[in-house]
């Protein structure tokens, strides 16, 4: 049977527990999206040439 004066308290912890999820899914979003913007930085970066050796002339 629902009881009016437990109500405060049930209401509380669905509270806390929907800012808990709440706050583990934005951190997992954040950190994906860091590693995706840290990605796409090194596929922009150009890539050095490796220096050839020298050629002697024949």
């Amino acid at each position: 049977m629902w009881k009016p004066w437990t109500w405060a308290r049930s209401s509380n912890d669905r509270a806390i527990c929907n800012a808990r999820a709440s706050a583990t899914e934005l951190h997992r979003r954040r950190v994906e999206r860091v590693d995706v913007e840290l990605f796409l930085a090194q596929r922009r970066e150009p890539t050095i040439a490796a220096p050839r050796p020298a050629r002697r002339p024949a």
